[in-house]
This record gives structure tokens, sequence and C-alpha cells, in this order.
């Protein structure tokens, strides 16, 4: 029960739950001579199916149940799944429906929708878009009007239960604003001033910080896995399962540019911030897929098995995932196009919900495992399995950042669990003595912690880094994600762990922002380019001279190549980070 209900933090399942205990309906006692397609119809809204499947069978805040999603499952195996659940998928146990009842729910689930309410063509999608004005005049604000916010510090919250999206500043709430069934996986563009809000019923949104409200939605197809954006953010790519396409979208409009029909089922997409790719796998079928986002065209990499879940490494030169079936973590190299590693894990883990770390010359990850009380920490780009550690429950999310000593993760229970991310040892942080814990996120200061309390009546908590104490609670009805420009952007993942190699190596002599003994990462950045970085890193002397300095005073370290990769990715960032100590 306690991974069901982490697990339910993606969707709002809990309504699944109320409609089973509350509905005081006798399926079992159904009219014995109603058709089976009909009586079928009946259980799968008596039953409450349609909270998260839609009542349409299309999909809401959980898959379609429609042949081209389930037709792969024999009677045997959508009976089993029906009366016992599905895991990891948050689908709970129907135990009272059995015999004639449940296999008219399956005629019912197996009925083939016509071809015209399962497409979504491109003019669908444009008929879709909404350009929104200014509430008071009828055109969009003039820009001289428009007021530049620091939403470096700021954090986007999901209010799954409400379907609303909050804006946030410090403990204080700027704004909120509905967003149907929002989801999580929440995007920034590259400037940080705009938002990108995605539904699991397949619209997208986007949010103007200056402006403080959506100025473009569009429905890009009828169900929805997750968006990414293209290198330099040119593009919103929305991978759909239905229909089985990727939708390539304008991000300045939200027009669509091109649709990409797929053969298989995605399950996610990631965008790569160092070139003109994006990788993307299938849900049930063993292929990495990369696609080019320069001319659209689609590459296919077998691998042994479908990762229904993975993440690309802050230096986009791998990705690493694996099957909800299989206990094996597989590496995937995107430049030699092929698995590197693999090894057995801990139950079935979950790589989406990764936290990096560099300690002692060695970069790092964490993974929780969705089945098993523990997390897994690996070595990572030298890739080994380092230990298990306890942590009394399974857990979904494991977040860390430069200026905490922890590994944060949740674990099923009314507390996080801190792991020393350098010994090890655990301890708890607990919230109140009760609620639901999941998924942490920190302020771009990285001062604050943002806790959920997930349930009708949950909270989100405020959180002191430093202290570890609960500076505010705030009411929330199931609050899934909270999203941080600073530490919730893949294109600052390298540059984070840049930040830890700058704690080892150069704070002594070296500011981010500030001259000191040596000049500030931000000269630097503005008088080197990345070569110039690499060559002074890896040969101060030699590089200095070069430069036109006599004397060199700068040691020579012997970085190997990923450090001196996340090094430079610090570099580069810091003359746009002098907001991040700063404030909350």
């Amino acid at each position: 029960m306690r991974l069901f209900k982490i697990i339910s933090s993606i969707s709002i399942t809990f309504l699944l739950i109320f409609f089973y205990f509350v509905v005081s309906i006798d399926v079992q006692n159904a009219q014995s001579m109603e058709p089976k397609e009909v009586l079928g119809r009946k259980i799968y809204i008596q039953s409450g199916c349609f909270v998260c499947h839609g009542e349409h069978r299309l999909g809401k805040s959980a898959s379609p149940l429609i042949p081209q999603f389930i037709g792969r499952f024999r009677y045997g195996k959508l009976k089993n799944i029906i009366a016992k659940g599905l895991f990891p998928i948050p689908m709970p146990a129907f135990k009272q429906l059995s015999g004639k009842n449940l296999s008219a729910l399956i005629t019912y689930l197996r009925k083939r929708k016509p071809s015209s309410q399962l497409g979504w063509t491109e003019k669908d999608i444009k008929n879709s878009l909404i350009k929104y004005v200014n509430y008071n005049t009828n055109s969009i604000i003039p820009d001289s009007n428009i007021k530049p916010v620091n939403v470096k510090n700021l954090i986007a919250v999901v209010e799954g239960g409400t379907g609303k999206a909050w804006i946030m500043k410090g403990t204080k709430i700027l704004n909120k604003f509905n967003f149907g069934n929002i989801h999580g996986g929440l995007k920034y563009s590259p400037s940080g001033r705009y938002l990108y809000l995605p539904s699991n019923t397949g619209y997208v949104g986007k949010y103007d910080f200056y402006r403080g409200k959506i100025v473009y939605k569009v429905r890009a197809c009828r169900y929805l896995r997750n968006i990414s954006l293209s290198e330099g953010g040119k593009y919103v790519l929305a991978a759909c399962r239905l229909p089985k396409e990727i939708v390539v979208l304008n991000s300045n409009n939200l027009k669509p540019e091109k649709i990409i029909p797929l053969k298989h089922g995605i399950s996610v997409i990631y965008g790569l911030f160092g070139n003109n790719k994006a990788v993307f796998s299938f849900m049930h079928k063993p292929y990495i897929g990369i696609l080019n986002t320069d001319t659209f065209n689609l590459s296919y990499y077998k691998i042994p098995v479908p990762f229904q879940d993975f993440f690309v490494d802050p230096l986009d030169e791998y990705a690493v995932g694996g099957s909800f079936n299989k206990g094996e973590l597989y590496v995937f190299s995107l430049k030699a196009k092929k698995i590197i590693w693999r090894h057995s894990s801990n139950g079935i883990a979950h790589p989406a919900g990764a936290g990096f770390w560099f300690h002692k010359g060695r970069f790092y990850f964490a993974l929780t495992s969705l089945n098993a009380p523990y997390v897994s920490v690996w070595r990572m780009y030298n890739w080994k399995f380092i230990k298990n550690v306890y942590t009394g429950g399974a857990g979904f999310f494991v977040k860390t950042n430069p200026y905490t000593e922890y590994l944060w993760v949740d674990n099923s229970s009314d507390a996080d669990v801190l792991i020393n991310k350098y010994n090890f040892r655990t301890k708890k942080l607990i919230i109140k003595n009760s609620g639901l814990v999941i998924h942490t996120q920190f302020s771009g200061s990285e001062k604050l912690a943002y806790i959920s309390l997930y349930g009708t009546d949950g909270e989100l908590a405020v959180v002191n880094v430093n202290s570890l104490k609960v500076i505010k609670t705030i009411p929330a009805d199931d609050v899934i994600g909270k999203y941080n420009y600073v530490n919730y952007q893949r294109m600052n993942d390298a540059a984070l762990l840049g930040e830890e190699v700058y704690f080892t190596y150069c704070w002594g002599c070296h500011n981010p922002t500030l001259r000191s003994i040596g000049p500030s990462f931000a000269y630097i950045a503005s008088h080197l380019n990345d070569f110039g970085i690499k060559e002074q890193l890896k040969d101060p002397e030699a590089y200095s001279k070069k430069l036109g300095y006599k004397y060199n005073a700068m040691p020579k370290f012997n970085l190997h190549r990923n450090e001196i990769k996340t090094l430079i990715a610090f570099i580069k960032d810091s003359g746009n980070r002098n907001f991040w100590r700063h404030g909350n």
C-alpha cells in the first residue's frame, strides 16, 4: 500500500479507491441478460475506471484503455491485471469484479474505437491553437510595458488535485492558474522567461513569467507522455501515445512544424542540449530512437530490453535505463550507438528520478527502487555499482544540489530520508507525523527545499536546507511536482556537477562572479572560449604564456576529461549565476 501511494503521486488514482469503497453498487448482481458491451460499459463507469482512464477510454490521468494500448494482452492477462492491479503503474486491484461482469468489462475494453475518435491531424492541432490576449484589453501587452523578473528563484508547482499550477517565490504564492489534466515534466525555455506545461490529454501551454499568464495553448494529440525542448529551445517536442507520433511545435507560438509518425508507443523523449538531437525509447519495443531536430530524420538502434524509464547523463553522452520487467540497469552510448555496460539492480529502479553528484574525482548517481526499500548508488562514466542504502521503504525520487551534503529521498512514509553523499549514513526529516512525503525540489539559491505532503488534504512544506527546519506549510491538493529553473533543467546538470568540481579544486583562488586571488569565473568566461578554458585547465603553465603572462600562479591539477567538461560548463554559466546565492 505504501508503494501504491507513492507511485500515485504521478496521477490522481486515489479517486479510484474512493469509487472502489464508496460507490455502493453490486456489480455482481448486474442484469444478467444485458449485452456484454453494454454491461461492460456500465461496470466501467460504476467501478470508477473513467476517473483516470476517461469517460470514453481515451485516457485522462492514466493511459487509454483501447485495443491499440491493451491489444497485446490476452484475456487471462487482462483478468489478472484488473483483479490484482498492475505494478508499477498506479492501477489498484478490483477484486470485487469476477465471472460474467469481469468478462463483460474486458469485452468492452477490447471494443475498437472508430478511427475518427483516435486520430489527431495537423489541422486539428492548428484549430486547437489559442493565442491568449490581455484580459483588460484586446491585444497582447506591448513589450515596452513588460517588466522582466528574476525567474531563477521562482518555483513552479503542480497541484494535480485541482489541475492548477502555482508560481512561488520563497514561501509566497505569486500566481495560480488552471491547466486541466496537468502532470509533471514542466520545461523552462533556455532564457528562463517561458515555462512549457503538458497535460495527459495532449495539451501544451506556454506561460510567460514576465506577463504572468499563459500566452499560448495547443492540443498536440489526444494522449501525451512528456515534452522536451530541442537544442537552443527552438522546438517543443511532444511525445504522443495517441496517435503514436512525435509532434514538433514551434516554441514561439506553438504552431505545429512537423508530425513524425511512429510504429510503436513512445515511452519518453529528451532533447540533447549539446547538439541537434533528441533521444527517445518505446514502452514495449527494445529500441532507442534518435531524432535529428534539424532534418527530422529518425535512426533506431536495437537494445536488449525496452527502456520504459531512462535518463540522459549530464554530459549528454549516455542513456541509462531499463525495463520494469527485468531487474537490470543498462548504459547505452549515444556515440557508439550500443549498450556498453549492464548490471543487475535491486528491484525495479527508477532512472528518471536519479540524483547526481561529484566527490573526490568521481561522478555518482543514485536511484530509488519502485518495489524495494533501498536507494542504489552507482559510479558514473567509469560505470560501477557501489552499494544499496537501506531507506525503510520503496521510493520515487532522489534530489540533491552542490550546497547540501545529503541525498533527499522519499520512501513511502511521512519523512524524507537524508543520505549523506560521502559516507552514506542516513537520518530522517519528519515534516509532520502524518501524510505521505514525496518529491523534494530546491530554490535557485539552494537555501530552501520544497517538499510535498501528498493527499487531497495535503500540504506543501518549505524547509530551510541548512537547519532542516520547516519554515512554512501551505495547504494543497495532491502536489505532484515542483520545478526550478536552476535545479530542474537538463542543460544545467553539467554546470551543477561543475560547481562541485569547483569546490574541490578552485574555490580557494576563484569566485564565480567576484575577483579573488584569481579572476572571477564570469570574467574568464567573457575572455576565453571553450578551447582556451580547456587548455588553461589542462596545462596552466604553458597556456598562461600563450596568453602573454610572464608568470603562472595556477597549479596543475591533472583533471580528467569529465572534470574539465563539467567545470567549463560551470565557468561559462557563472556570468549568469550572480543570482544564485542571493535571496530565496
